[in-house]
């Protein structure tokens, strides 16, 4: 006959709070690309002035472990003066570049913590973009926008 070992609710709450914090450890934020890797990376270098920002909160779709997870999307527009590597970008050409930070993280989780620095209406910025499959731009995280003003 079989002994069943019984664990008190306790000792189980923390076993198991162990286990999960173990996993959720693995995540970390994004070391900022220093220069020569931003422009190796990078699909396009462009420089300009932002023109409209737009915001947008929506369920996150970075962060897909358990809990409440909410991103802030904004699409930068830029008015692009200067063009320092890449082609179909042209200039006085605006462009929309996405980019995210993180708004709400229940429980709170390490991970990536979006794009920092972000840009105002009215700055003059240097942005590292990268070419989605869609055909959209993004900045590259987490550094991607250079702040020139």
């Amino acid at each position: 006959m079989m002994q069943v070992i019984k664990i008190p609710y306790s000792i189980f709450f923390i076993i198991i709070t162990i286990m999960i914090f173990e996993v959720v450890s693995v995540f970390a934020a994004v070391a900022p690309l220093e220069p020569k890797n931003l422009n190796k990376k990078s699909d396009f270098i462009v420089s300009g002035t932002v023109i409209n920002i737009l915001k947008k909160n929506q369920k996150s779709k970075i962060e897909k472990s358990f809990g409440i997870h909410r991103d802030q999307i904004f699409n930068v527009t830029l008015k692009v003066t200067k063009v320092s590597k890449g082609e179909g970008v042209k200039i006085n050409q605006h462009i929309t570049i996405k980019a995210w930070r993180p708004l709400l993280r229940v429980p709170p989780i390490p991970g990536p913590q979006g794009h920092y620095p972000l840009p105002e209406i009215g700055d003059k910025v240097k942005v590292f973009l990268i070419k989605e499959a869609n055909g959209k731009y993004s900045a590259l995280l987490p550094n991607g926008f250079s702040i020139i003003n």
